[in-house]
Protein backbone atom coordinates (compact mmCIF):
# COMPACT_ATOMS: atom_id res chain seq x y z
CA UNK A 1 0.00 0.00 0.00
CA UNK A 2 1.68 3.30 -1.12
CA UNK A 3 1.35 6.15 1.90
CA UNK A 4 0.44 10.05 0.93
CA UNK A 5 2.03 11.19 4.24
CA UNK A 6 5.04 11.26 5.77
CA UNK A 7 5.65 12.72 9.55
CA UNK A 8 9.53 13.74 8.38
CA UNK A 9 7.92 15.93 5.38
CA UNK A 10 7.28 19.15 7.02
CA UNK A 11 11.33 18.85 8.73
CA UNK A 12 12.31 18.42 4.83
CA UNK A 13 10.91 21.50 3.02
CA UNK A 14 11.69 23.48 6.08
CA UNK A 15 15.30 22.25 5.88
CA UNK A 16 15.39 22.66 1.82
CA UNK A 17 13.80 26.46 3.22
CA UNK A 18 16.96 27.02 5.60
CA UNK A 19 19.16 25.55 2.98
CA UNK A 20 20.59 23.10 5.63
CA UNK A 21 19.82 19.56 4.63
CA UNK A 22 20.98 16.80 6.83
CA UNK A 23 22.51 13.47 6.20
CA UNK A 24 19.72 11.70 7.95
CA UNK A 25 16.92 13.58 6.00
CA UNK A 26 18.75 13.13 2.79
CA UNK A 27 19.15 9.33 3.29
CA UNK A 28 15.10 9.69 4.28
CA UNK A 29 14.05 11.48 1.41
CA UNK A 30 15.88 8.75 -1.11
CA UNK A 31 13.79 6.37 0.72
CA UNK A 32 10.44 8.17 0.92
CA UNK A 33 8.66 8.86 -2.03
CA UNK A 34 6.08 11.08 -0.03
CA UNK A 35 9.02 13.28 0.81
CA UNK A 36 10.60 12.97 -2.12
CA UNK A 37 7.66 14.60 -3.90
CA UNK A 38 7.77 17.34 -1.09
CA UNK A 39 11.10 17.81 -2.29
CA UNK A 40 10.67 18.80 -5.85
CA UNK A 41 7.79 20.51 -5.54
CA UNK A 42 9.33 22.65 -2.78
CA UNK A 43 12.50 23.22 -5.06
CA UNK A 44 10.64 24.03 -7.34
CA UNK A 45 8.51 27.01 -5.40
CA UNK A 46 11.73 28.35 -3.45
CA UNK A 47 12.91 29.08 -6.97
CA UNK A 48 9.81 30.77 -8.16
CA UNK A 49 10.15 32.73 -4.75
CA UNK A 50 13.70 33.51 -5.36
CA UNK A 51 13.30 35.34 -8.95
CA UNK A 52 9.92 36.95 -7.69
CA UNK A 53 11.94 38.65 -5.28
CA UNK A 54 15.02 39.33 -7.80
CA UNK A 55 12.67 40.81 -10.92
CA UNK A 56 9.79 42.42 -8.51
CA UNK A 57 11.35 44.57 -6.40
CA UNK A 58 8.85 47.24 -4.26
CA UNK A 59 8.40 50.34 -5.60
CA UNK A 60 9.66 53.32 -3.80
CA UNK A 61 7.34 54.61 -1.09
CA UNK A 62 7.76 58.31 -2.45
CA UNK A 63 7.07 57.12 -5.79
CA UNK A 64 3.44 55.60 -4.36
CA UNK A 65 2.60 58.19 -2.67
CA UNK A 66 2.67 60.82 -5.33
CA UNK A 67 0.94 58.35 -7.54
CA UNK A 68 -2.16 58.47 -5.47
CA UNK A 69 -1.91 62.36 -4.73
CA UNK A 70 -2.03 62.78 -8.73
CA UNK A 71 -5.01 60.53 -8.76
CA UNK A 72 -6.98 62.42 -6.02
CA UNK A 73 -5.60 65.61 -7.55
CA UNK A 74 -7.57 64.36 -11.14
CA UNK A 75 -10.26 63.04 -9.67
CA UNK A 76 -10.86 66.70 -7.70
CA UNK A 77 -10.43 67.96 -10.98
CA UNK A 78 -13.10 66.35 -12.12
CA UNK A 79 -15.26 66.95 -9.08
CA UNK A 80 -14.60 70.54 -9.73
CA UNK A 81 -15.46 71.03 -13.03
CA UNK A 82 -18.52 68.93 -13.25
CA UNK A 83 -20.75 71.79 -12.55
CA UNK A 84 -19.16 73.94 -15.38
CA UNK A 85 -19.64 71.14 -18.06
CA UNK A 86 -23.16 70.96 -16.79
CA UNK A 87 -23.72 74.96 -16.94
CA UNK A 88 -22.08 75.20 -20.22
CA UNK A 89 -24.86 72.63 -21.30
CA UNK A 90 -27.22 74.65 -20.11
CA UNK A 91 -26.32 77.73 -21.51
CA UNK A 92 -26.04 76.16 -24.73
CA UNK A 93 -29.26 74.85 -24.56
CA UNK A 94 -30.99 78.10 -23.75
CA UNK A 95 -29.34 80.19 -26.25
CA UNK A 96 -30.56 77.60 -29.01
CA UNK A 97 -34.16 77.93 -27.43
CA UNK A 98 -34.03 81.43 -27.31
CA UNK A 99 -32.81 81.76 -30.43
CA UNK A 100 -35.53 79.27 -32.11
CA UNK A 101 -38.24 81.69 -30.17
CA UNK A 102 -36.97 84.66 -31.41
CA UNK A 103 -36.77 83.16 -35.30
CA UNK A 104 -40.81 82.13 -34.61
CA UNK A 105 -41.65 85.82 -33.12
CA UNK A 106 -39.55 87.57 -36.49
CA UNK A 107 -41.89 84.97 -38.56
CA UNK A 108 -45.06 85.07 -36.92
CA UNK A 109 -44.82 89.25 -36.62
CA UNK A 110 -43.38 90.04 -39.76
CA UNK A 111 -40.30 92.37 -40.56
CA UNK A 112 -41.06 95.51 -40.87
CA UNK A 113 -43.08 95.31 -37.44
CA UNK A 114 -39.90 94.41 -34.87
CA UNK A 115 -39.06 97.72 -34.36
CA UNK A 116 -43.04 98.61 -32.30
CA UNK A 117 -43.06 95.12 -30.86
CA UNK A 118 -40.07 95.43 -28.56
CA UNK A 119 -41.51 96.68 -25.25
CA UNK A 120 -39.90 94.86 -22.14
CA UNK A 121 -41.61 91.57 -21.47
CA UNK A 122 -44.88 92.25 -23.63
CA UNK A 123 -44.42 89.83 -25.58
CA UNK A 124 -44.19 85.94 -25.46
CA UNK A 125 -40.32 85.63 -26.54
CA UNK A 126 -39.18 88.04 -23.72
CA UNK A 127 -41.36 86.25 -21.25
CA UNK A 128 -39.89 83.28 -22.23
CA UNK A 129 -36.33 83.92 -21.96
CA UNK A 130 -36.32 85.22 -18.90
CA UNK A 131 -38.45 81.88 -17.17
CA UNK A 132 -35.79 79.71 -19.09
CA UNK A 133 -32.84 81.74 -17.38
CA UNK A 134 -34.77 81.35 -13.89
CA UNK A 135 -35.15 77.59 -14.92
CA UNK A 136 -31.41 77.51 -15.64
CA UNK A 137 -30.11 79.34 -12.63
CA UNK A 138 -32.52 77.17 -10.32
CA UNK A 139 -31.35 74.10 -11.82
CA UNK A 140 -27.29 74.88 -11.68
CA UNK A 141 -28.01 76.19 -8.22
CA UNK A 142 -29.65 72.88 -6.94
CA UNK A 143 -26.90 70.66 -8.83
CA UNK A 144 -24.06 72.78 -7.10
CA UNK A 145 -26.17 72.12 -3.45
CA UNK A 146 -26.11 68.90 -4.50
CA UNK A 147 -23.10 67.89 -5.46
CA UNK A 148 -21.55 70.17 -2.37
CA UNK A 149 -23.61 67.86 0.13
CA UNK A 150 -22.56 64.77 -1.74
CA UNK A 151 -18.82 65.57 -1.58
CA UNK A 152 -18.60 67.38 1.89
CA UNK A 153 -18.11 70.53 1.42
CA UNK A 154 -21.07 72.25 1.74
CA UNK A 155 -21.69 75.71 2.54
CA UNK A 156 -19.56 77.31 4.73
CA UNK A 157 -21.13 78.75 7.70
CA UNK A 158 -21.14 82.15 9.12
Amino acid sequence: MNRIWCEREADVVRSLRTGSLSAELRDHVLSCVVCAEARGAAQVMLHTASLLRVEDGLPAAALVWSHARARKRESDLKRATRPLIVMRVLSVAYVVLSAAWFLRYLWRSGFMELPAGWNVLGNETTCFAVALAVLAIVIAAGYLLHDSKRSGAGLPST
